[in-house]
């Protein structure tokens, strides 16, 4: 059985979302619907290239609890780098000064 997706009905002009529908993938290819999954797609958004827009501007997936972990440790680790190579500046400064680290 195939998993229920979140897909976007479009209208005759092929690029207004004029329904959304909860349809599995084969269901969702025979009629057309285009899968929107975790995008917030509501009516009268567009659908060009390949993307979903609102108001001109491009709609991005919601980010799943793993993503959001991935991101906040991503940056934790950037974070650290920076800290080190401060403190490494620091302790450099420190010996070639002569002073106490």
């Amino acid at each position: 059985m195939d998993l229920a997706l979140r897909c976007a009905i479009l209208a005759e002009d092929k690029t207004t979302v004029e329904n959304i529908i909860i349809a599995d993938q084969s269901f969702a290819n025979s009629i057309g619907a285009i899968v929107c999954g975790t995008i917030d797609v509501t009516k009268g958004d567009k659908y060009e290239d390949g993307y979903f827009y609102r108001d001109g501007i491009k709609l991005i997936p919601d980010l799943t609890e793993i993503e959001k972990l991935r991101f906040i440790v991503d940056n934790l680790i950037v974070d650290n780098l920076k800290v080190q190579s401060q403190i490494d500046i620091i302790i450099g400064k420190k010996v070639t000064e002569g002073g106490d680290t």
